[in-house]
């Protein structure tokens, strides 16, 4: 059920789980001859996983080269001393569609432009608490070492079997839209893009997210990034709805109340709900289906995906 109201859409909000089975996806320090992954911890003195919004960002820049963008250069900025000026973007939010979606601050001579990203990324959060488990591998001395039965040197990596959490908010209003505070001294170069360009870069954000991969220790730990449940919601105003909805049990059950009380509560600035679920991953994949119907009909991940691409396409930009 969809709540239709007669406020613009300003708002794409996407709230995902992803499962790993083991993995190390965004390292932390190196303690002696471990690396770590990063972790928070909670009043309760437990600790939970997490995945940074920057390694988030940057797994979906590659996923964006990989469907034929071509990325910001970078280059030193103008301020700053030598040997301390700071990388930059090129600042050319209607050519480059990472600037355009993630934003980026320049300092220069005669002014600083700043563009706030659009497109807001969560650090993706582990459901449960890291259990302190380790991969131990060495470093083989078989060609290098006369005493090559000795071994090599052994070094460590801290690993999880956990479900994560994420979510990602568009303003879609924002999305090829530029302030002069963004462009300054740009203006004559830098044109707010044209409807077709707007929704082309949306559509093409959410197929990267849906296939996302990536991460440390891929050669080791081919790891998986993409959903396996995900509640896209339409908005009539920005809000992270599902910022602190999606959990899960110790069983594998996702927890239905939390998402129902979100919908019900949320209706009058919800105009559209999608809901995607891969099957054999959850517990209740059944009750999901049944209880959430009520909402929308819980379609695969693809399907669910495809009808979201499918409103992006149909949704109104602004000229």
């Amino acid at each position: 059920m969809n709540n239709q109201n007669n406020k613009k859409i300003n708002c794409l909000n996407l709230s995902y789980i992803f499962k790993v089975s083991l993995g190390s996806i965004n390292g932390s320090i190196t303690e002696g001859n471990i690396s770590t992954v990063k972790k928070i911890t909670l009043p309760s003195g437990d600790t939970l996983p997490y995945i940074s919004g920057q390694s988030i960002k940057y797994q979906i820049r590659r996923k964006l080269e990989d469907k034929g963008y071509s990325l910001s250069d970078v280059t030193k900025s103008e301020a700053g001393g030598k040997g301390k000026a700071p990388d930059v973007s090129e600042g050319n939010p209607a050519k480059n569609i990472d600037d355009d979606l993630f934003g980026y601050l320049i300092a220069e001579k005669g002014g600083t432009r700043r563009r706030t990203a659009p497109v807001r990324v969560t650090p993706a959060i582990g459901l449960f608490k890291y259990a302190s488990d380790r991969d131990f591998g060495t470093k083989s001395k078989e060609k290098t070492s006369e005493d090559s039965e000795a071994g090599g040197n052994i070094f460590e990596t801290e690993i999880y079997n956990n479900f994560f959490r994420g979510t990602v908010l568009i303003e879609s209003d924002r999305v090829g839209q530029f302030l002069m505070s963004e462009i300054k001294g740009k203006a004559n170069d830098i044109k707010n893009t044209n409807p077709e360009t707007r929704k082309v870069r949306v559509k093409d954000l959410f197929d990267c997210i849906t296939n996302l991969w990536g991460g440390g220790k891929q050669g080791r730990f081919l790891t998986d990034m993409s959903p396996k449940f995900f509640v896209f919601t339409a908005q009539t105003d920005k809000c992270p709805i599902f910022l602190e909805t999606l959990l899960m049990s110790p069983d594998g059950s996702v927890l239905l109340e939390p998402i129902k009380e979100v919908l019900d509560s949320k209706k009058g600035i919800i105009s559209k709900t999608i809901i995607g679920l891969q099957s054999g991953i959850f517990v209740n994949e059944n009750k999901i289906k049944t209880e959430l119907e009520v909402y929308c009909k819980v379609k695969t991940i693809n399907d669910a995906m495809s009808d979201v691409i499918s409103f992006v396409n149909e949704m109104s930009w602004a000229e």
